[in-house]
């Protein structure tokens, strides 16, 4: 795959697709969630449309968690114009109240305990003590991608936000520091120069994490029996990075991506999310766009990010 294209996608338009890429990676793999790969080629063969249904019973282009909370970081990015702490947690504990259709446990007992009144800077670390078990899990993955879109100028910034941010659900650090390389590869992405950049980023971690520096690494050359979709972040940022590598459009990306089944609406999300900073707004399928819940507010709230970036 060759980052240049023939008519490049201008910078707007690739801050418009990621976020849009997210919200239609989300909607095209909910369906999938909790199959396996072949349960997935059974019902489907290939899963390529918004045909709704799964576990939680989606209308065709209705989007899950993965959508709901990137929306809430992105309005308060662009409301606050920068990362504040207590805002965004506000808004996703309104998301939360108001029943969404699908919460992950580790951000479920998170949001519980700061309606509860635990402060910002507990909450995550009480609820790993309450799961008694890892909670490296994806969803602050899932979720990340407004802080590269705000920060795409400030690399530090970018990535201790990135961390901030991921730290107000999730005390592992492993997930936060997953949230931050995919913020750079967002980056990269966002000027056209992903495969580039992909092996300096890797590097960049050697240091914080290198479970993330070799995930990268890994996701460069894997072949296809070594990814898998889980709701392990390792796992998400894997599947998801490979997905875009290997694909030579955007649909191709999203199709490989929500076809791995299990946690199919995140690695969806993940997976749009950089393929669309990829390739571009230019490149999304139009049944898709047309299909997808919250398109409005999503462009909305991209174009208000590109504004706070500076980008023409």
């Amino acid at each position: 795959m060759n980052d240049a294209r023939e008519v490049p996608p201008t910078r707007r338009e690739r801050f418009r697709a990621t976020l849009l890429g997210a919200a239609i990676g989300d909607a095209l793999g909910a369906p999938a969630q909790f199959l396996t790969p072949e349960q997935v080629g059974e019902r489907w063969g290939v899963l390529t449309e918004m045909v709704g249904g799964g576990p939680h019973d989606v209308a065709p282009g209705e989007t899950t968690d993965a959508t709901g909370m990137m929306l809430c970081l992105a309005e308060s990015l662009a409301d606050q114009g920068g990362f504040a702490p207590e805002d965004v947690a506000r808004r996703y504990l309104a998301w939360f109240q108001s029943n969404p259709k699908d919460v992950a446990l580790t951000v479920r007992t998170a949001l519980l305990g700061i309606k509860a009144g635990t402060s910002l800077d507990l909450a995550s670390r009480r609820a790993f003590e309450v799961l008694g078990s890892p909670t490296a899990g994806n969803a602050s993955l899932m979720r990340c991608a407004p802080v590269a879109l705000c920060y795409f100028t400030d690399r530090q910034t970018r990535r201790d936000v990135s961390l901030r941010e991921s730290a107000l659900t999730h005390f592992d650090r492993l997930a936060g520091w997953a949230c931050a390389a995919f913020n750079e590869l967002l980056a990269a992405a966002l000027a056209g120069q992903l495969r580039r950049r992909l092996l300096p980023i890797a590097a960049g971690f050697d240091e914080e994490d290198s479970r993330v520096s070799a995930t990268l690494r890994e996701a460069a050359v894997a072949e296809p029996e070594e990814i898998h979709s889980s709701a392990a972040v390792l796992d998400t940022l894997k599947a998801a990075l490979w997905s875009t590598l290997q694909a030579h459009s955007f649909e191709e990306a999203l199709v490989t991506a929500v076809n791995l089944g299990n946690d199919s609406d995140t690695t969806g999300a993940v997976a749009g999310a950089l393929a669309g900073a990829l390739f571009g707004e230019r490149a999304i399928p139009a049944r898709w766009l047309n299909t997808v819940a919250e398109r409005e507010r999503v462009e909305t709230v991209a174009n208000c990010l590109a504004d706070l970036a500076g980008i023409d």
